[in-house]
């Protein structure tokens, strides 16, 4: 996808490249190490850096997109004292990252805690001026998604991070952290099976034409999906025809089309409708993200099928192969889990299991929530 190409480029340039000693830093997603590089502009499609190759004496301006980002670390705040050892700014970072890094829940409470009161002291002592208006902005976003880690670390009603959400939404829509906003706000309202504000939600990030249009389409879909958890398949299948024709002369975004038909169809248990749709998508796509979604819902479909012999061979394409999304390898490991125990094959299953819930890379996804459910 065009995201990943821009981040490769990136990454092929810091390479030998030259830094002052500080630099802003941006975090992205399966990067263990930040980018550091001059922050020049921020807006809904993604976040603008300067890279300086020393040796070559030019200065690249580069894209990273928006739904790559997890944070964005400022070197040049007023006052000064705020990124110092000891500022409050420097130790609400610390935390933040250790709070997103941290498998003991112990650890995690107390640096969410740090790091929700110093992003909070450091906007009550920040300059009020053009320099810090994107510091600013960005210590609310993580404010809201730190509320919401503490919510779930703790079994605490997610009313607080929606209100958090939706303030912020309002406020800046044209801002990267915008695609990351609505979509848990969706999340939030589904969970609490308010699926009609969860659609309202995701239409409103369809229509927002600030929005990369690959951002935009996966916001329709997911219109499609919440239709398909409150099992409204007329609406669903509606929005899909809708979808198709609008989807001619992109094959990537007809064959996610094709996709959301299929999950329609199971959910509806025509299987026998799904199962060669789903293989067409297989066929026709190469993009990772897409096949991790077909093989996942034709392993569905064959192992409803009592075919655990095939499905869980689906199902082990996204565990070995296309496991780059974490919410679809955590279906798969669910799956892989269940199949095995179809199969007599506990060591496996049991080890599928134990991966699912024991990796906190998986922690608040809907599957290990089922595999935590099922075996209490």
């Amino acid at each position: 996808m065009q995201s990943r190409h821009l981040l490769l480029t990136l990454a092929l340039l810091l390479t030998g490249a030259g830094f002052m000693l500080r630099a802003d830093e941006v975090w992205v997603l399966g990067q263990k190490d930040s980018i550091k590089a001059k922050v020049l502009s921020e807006a809904a499609e993604g976040v603008h850096v300067q890279v300086v190759d020393k040796k070559k004496k030019v200065a690249e301006k580069i894209l990273i997109p928006a739904a790559d980002i997890i944070d964005v670390q400022y070197d040049n705040i007023k006052p000064a004292a705020l990124v110092l050892a000891g500022g409050e700014y420097r130790l609400a970072k610390t935390a933040d990252k250790e709070a997103r890094d941290s498998a003991d829940p112990v650890k995690r409470r107390n640096a969410i805690k740090t790091a929700i009161e110093n992003y909070s002291a450091s906007l009550k002592k920040m300059d009020k001026d053009a320099i810090n208006a994107l510091p600013a902005r960005n210590f609310l976003y993580r404010i809201a998604m730190l509320t919401h880690l503490q919510a779930k670390t703790d079994g605490l009603p997610s009313d607080k991070t929606l209100e958090k959400l939706q303030a912020f939404k309002s406020l800046h829509p044209n801002s990267w952290q915008i695609n990351h906003v609505m979509p848990l706000i969706a999340e939030l309202q589904m969970d609490n099976k308010e699926f009609d504000a969860a659609e309202k939600t995701f239409q409103e990030m369809a229509d927002l034409d600030k929005l990369p249009d690959e951002v935009r389409r996966s916001a329709e879909l997911m219109v499609v999906q919440i239709n398909i958890r409150a099992k409204n398949f007329d609406k669903a299948n509606k929005k899909l025809d809708a979808l198709t024709i609008k989807a001619k002369g992109n094959a990537e975004f007809t064959s996610r089309v094709k996709m959301g038909r299929a999950e329609v169809l199971v959910s509806m248990k025509k299987l026998d409708e799904a199962i060669p749709l789903l293989g067409q998508v297989i066929k026709e796509n190469n993009d990772k993200h897409i096949k991790a979604l077909a093989h996942n819902t034709m392993g569905e479909c064959l192992f409803k099928a009592n075919r655990y012999q095939e499905a869980v061979w689906e199902f082990l394409w996204v565990d070995t192969v296309y496991n780059q999304d974490k919410l679809q390898r955590a279906k798969a490991l669910y799956y892989l889990w269940q199949t095995f125990s179809q199969l007599n094959n506990a060591e496996r299953a049991q080890e599928c299991r134990e991966m699912l819930i024991g990796d906190g890379q998986y922690a608040g996804t809907e599957y290990q929530k089922l595999a935590v459910a099922a075996t209490k």
